[in-house]
This record gives structure tokens, sequence and C-alpha cells, in this order.
């Protein structure tokens, strides 16, 4: 089955959210690997990057990882962005998630 078999879009407003197949979510962790987040969807992800710690957006944006599984999703608008991306504390919160909103399908 194809990726975009289990990429599910349903309209909630104007927004749309994509899901990543069972067991494909983002994990969020510290640079010390302990887990401080899990993300099934491009909703959830948003709102995970609204809360977590900095130091956990900054070990994935560094490593390229949210750009990754942004292509997973198909949303090579906002990996582009994300890998333009180069600030570090609040500004990368800020940053991260401002591509999210200009680019969410």
């Amino acid at each position: 089955m194809s990726v975009n078999a289990f990429i599910k879009k349903y309209e909630k407003g104007q927004s749309k959210d994509i899901a990543a197949e069972q067991g494909k979510e983002f994990v969020f962790r510290l640079k010390d690997g302990k887990e401080v987040g899990r993300a099934g969807t491009l909703n959830g992800f948003e709102g995970l990057i609204r809360t977590l710690p900095v130091e956990s957006l900054e070990f994935h944006n560094a490593g390229k990882h949210f750009s990754a599984w942004l292509r997973y999703l198909k949303q090579d608008k906002i990996a582009n962005a994300f890998d333009r991306i180069n600030s570090k504390g609040e500004k990368l919160r800020q940053e991260l998630l401002e591509a999210v909103k200009l680019y969410k399908l």
C-alpha cells in the first residue's frame, strides 16, 4: 500500500489535518535521546512545536529530522522552509510555526 493510502485528510473548519501511518509518528526527543513528545498528525506536530522544550526543536532542526518527516507527509513546501531555518531559541520556535502556518495545505 502506498504512503498516500495512509495519509488521511479531513476538513476541520478551514484546516486540514494529515496523519502519518501508525508507527511513523514524529518522536520529539532531547539530545540525550529522552522522548518528550510524539505527533501522528500535522496539527499535532504544530501543537507540540508550540509547547515542547526549545532544546528538542534545536536538536531536530539541526539534524533536518523535521523536514524528512514532513516530506514523508508530502508537505514539501513546509520541509523546504524548515531546511532554510537556522535560528536558535524562541526565534526558532516562532519561525517553525510561521512556516507551518504559511505553507500548510
